[in-house]
């Protein structure tokens, strides 16, 4: 065959196929794949079913021709719905807490059984574990992730229990990095969890907490406010991943994902971000160097999902939405913007 993609092939199960009498419809996500003609209809819907249970490019060619497979194969692993794997490689993930969202890994990446394996390799740091730290580790511990460092000075109070749902009662007073060590381990028992009562403020800090023992670090402390450049700094010399999310008073934020492998920039974001600011949203912004003394249990979720969603494609693919970019949601008007994806210039990386 002439296509690039030769031996075992197999249409990955996340994309939904729809017949109609001249009509075969794929779909996933806002990807489409239509495909027209009544005398077509047999031999390709014969063809994704061979694909669906997984088959070869050469057993493909001899039962259908090799022009109109080379055609088919080409389309479908243009939009990234071919892979490899055998039919049989999530089987070890049945029973699972995750098993149902191994094939949902497909929207993200074809090879959805080796992303789980990514999963639950990965390493992750979380740097705050309110309303946003919390609840993230909550979505990754739900996703097979069992390799957490939890680090936080705070304790549970009880004002914390409008948003903060990885707490209940009985933990106010306990240092919340105990505290979400004993909620994660409840539901992954065989988690690795490194659990850290201390405030974080300089690069010193972050070494003696993470150092590279870390995959990620999820950056949801709201103070001190030079924070988020001190673990650029940290991040850049120890070439760590990170990403940032908070909420404020009708928006929450999430993003930049900043990998300095990939050449990644804090300092180039924010010199970008805050050229497009006016001059009276600077001054606003420099005059905020507490975070709002409130807090709306809701804004604090739907962040946290997003940016849990967000971690789980990097972790996945090493690409995401806010690869770069930071993620705006107002929810009052139930919009999410994007910043444009910031280019480093300083070379710090």
């Amino acid at each position: 065959m002439t296509t690039a993609r030769r031996g075992p092939v197999r249409l990955i199960p996340a994309v939904a196929v729809q017949e109609t009498a001249d009509e075969t419809l794929l779909s996933l996500g806002d990807r489409l794949l239509r495909i027209q003609g009544s005398r077509l209809q047999a031999p390709v819907r014969d063809a994704l079913r061979r694909l669906r249970d997984g088959t070869t490019t050469d057993v493909l060619a001899g039962t259908w021709g090799q022009d109109p497979a080379t055609h088919l194969l080409a389309e479908l692993d243009a939009l990234g719905w071919l892979t490899a794997e055998p039919p049989d490689a999530t089987d070890p993930f049945a029973g699972e807490t995750f098993e149902r969202q191994v094939d949902y890994l497909g929207l993200f990446t074809p090879d959805s059984a080796a992303a789980q394996r990514r999963l639950l390799a990965a390493r992750v740091g979380v740097l705050g574990l309110g309303g946003i730290g919390g609840i993230v580790a909550q979505h990754l511990a739900g996703a097979g992730i069992s390799r957490f460092r939890l680090v936080d000075h705070d304790t549970v109070a009880r004002h914390n229990l409008n948003r903060q749902f990885t707490y209940g009662p009985g933990d106010v007073g306990t240092p919340k990095s105990q505290a979400l060590a004993r909620s994660l381990r409840a539901l992954r028992p065989d988690a690795e969890i490194t659990g850290i009562r201390r405030r974080v403020t300089d690069e010193a800090g972050l070494e003696a907490a993470f150092g590279d023992r870390i995959d990620l670090l999820i950056v949801a402390a709201d103070t001190p406010p030079e924070l988020p450049a001190t673990v650029a700094r940290w991040a850049a010399a120890s070439r760590t991943p990170f990403v940032t999310g908070t909420v404020g008073v009708g928006t929450g934020f999430w993003g930049p994902l900043v990998d300095p492998v990939q050449g990644g920039c804090w300092a180039c974001f924010e010199r970008q971000r805050r050229t497009l600011l006016t001059p009276l949203e600077r001054e606003v912004e420099d005059r905020m160097t507490e975070p709002a003394p409130f807090s709306f249990g809701p804004g604090n979720t739907a962040v946290a999902a997003m940016l849990a969603h967000d971690v789980i494609q990097f972790l996945c693919t090493g690409a995401c939405p806010t690869s770069g970019r930071r993620a705006a949601l107002d929810f009052t008007r139930q919009r999410i913007t994007h910043t444009e994806e910031s280019t480093c210039t300083c070379q710090t990386t």
